[in-house]
């Protein structure tokens, strides 16, 4: 997920090293200021925002692969109005302080248009004011519901599921399974509060009891008294709304303790870390991830470009995310930071002919046609803050250390 990473205070789950800048840098006019946000030279600066090292690093490499594969496709195309893209990769740190200094950079420096990838929550709130003071756009895969706050100041949008919709995603599978009695556990954090607000009330409006709702804290190493009395009452399985390393305490916990309760967590708390890690303990856990568009042209595109068998649900946000920029510019003949948040929504959502890539929706925009972009993530139908109105999710479990699919939930909307 998300991210829905509250990475106000961020938790480091694994260190990567960060990837060198590609290229050369980019000639830009002396005086032209970040308001301006188009580029002297015939290239188009485009920036990258993601967590390439920190508690996000796993998930910003995959971004920044698929987002540099899908320039290059674009550019193949010719590029938005004649002109090639140029990446400027900055890596967040996934750490809003760190995140506003590189965003500041790209801004300021490299002159972008547009800032992919931001992660975690507590960055994407960061960076938001920056980019709306320079006109320049955003894009997000963080979920929390706060976020929508700030977009309707304009120039933030967001791929990722919020809060609500991973919430009642939750509720949704619990209900398909016969289930009728849950327990929550969750970390004290704001993403915890309205994913379980939420999936609290879709769950109890079909029938369903939510036995207890506990939350622990970031600091905790042990998680023996919260994931015993949440095995009181013999709930049918156990919401753990938290990340990875909690994750893995209260898995270890239970194990421990010869409970055998069934956990449902959020997709981006598990990895293939946490599996090794937790052992037998981590067998039969049930992750709800954010869905994509398997066996779409764009999805297709995406896993070639990163190979192997991964759930690539973020790098495929990315992925959509460069190409709807680009489609932005080439439908607004103009690559200012204003003229791609007037052009955002127009070129991701009905009506429009359906096309899966820049390099097919280039011709029919040149010919004054509308187009609609279905991504590798889905379709991405953006409402007046800028937040997708409608998502998918997939379900996984565990089995014998791998992570098998198990089911999708489609639909779930506000």
């Amino acid at each position: 997920m998300e991210s829905h990473e509250d990475s106000t205070n961020p938790i480091s789950r694994r260190r990567f090293t960060a990837l060198a800048a590609a290229g050369l840098g980019l000639t830009v006019t002396a005086g032209a200021g970040p308001i301006a946000a188009l580029a002297a030279g015939p290239e188009i600066p485009v920036g990258t925002l993601m967590p390439l090292t920190g508690a996000g690093g796993l998930f910003g490499q995959n971004m920044l692969k698929a987002v540099r594969a899908a320039v290059g496709q674009i550019n193949a195309a010719g590029g938005p109005l004649g002109r090639k893209i140029r990446l400027y990769e900055e890596d967040d740190q996934t750490d809003p302080d760190a995140a506003v200094r590189a965003a500041k950079k790209l801004i300021e420096v490299n002159k972008v248009v547009a800032v992919i990838g931001t992660w975690a929550s507590g960055v994407t709130l960061a960076v938001a004011p920056v980019c709306q003071a320079s006109r320049v756009v955003e894009m997000s895969t963080s979920g929390a519901s706060k976020i929508t706050t700030v977009q309707k100041q304009g120039y933030v949008y967001r791929t990722e599921p919020d809060d609500t919709l991973f919430g009642r995603a939750y509720a949704e599978f619990a209900l398909e399974r016969g289930w009728k009695r849950m327990a929550v556990l969750g970390l004290n954090v704001p993403f915890t509060a309205t994913t379980v607000g939420s999936f609290r009330r879709a769950f109890e409006a079909r029938g369903g009891t939510v036995l207890s709702f506990d939350t622990y804290n970031q600091s905790q190493t042990t998680f023996r008294s919260e994931t015993l009395k949440a095995s009181q009452g013999n709930p049918d399985c156990i919401l753990i709304s938290g990340y990875e390393p909690d994750v893995t305490g209260i898995l270890r916990s239970a194990y421990e303790n010869g409970l055998h309760e069934k956990f449902l967590v959020p997709g981006f708390s598990v990895s293939e870390t946490l599996i090794k890690n937790a052992g037998p303990a981590a067998e039969g856990l049930l992750l709800v991830q954010e869905g994509v568009s398997e066996g779409s042209p764009s999805y297709r595109r995406v896993a070639s470009a990163l190979g192997g068998s991964e759930y690539y649900s973020f790098a495929a946000q990315a992925w959509d995310q460069i190409q709807l920029v680009a489609l932005a510019i080439e439908a607004a003949k103009s690559a200012r930071g204003d003229a791609i948040n007037r052009m955002l929504r127009a070129v991701s959502g009905p009506p429009g002919a359906r096309v899966s890539s820049f390099a097919e929706a280039a011709p029919l925009l040149r010919r004054g046609r509308k187009v609609n972009y279905e991504g590798a993530s889905g379709s991405i139908d953006f409402d007046a803050d800028g937040n997708i109105t409608t998502a998918n999710f997939r379900v996984a479990e565990v089995r014998d250390g791998k992570i098998a699919p198990v089911q999708l939930v489609k639909g779930v909307h506000f």
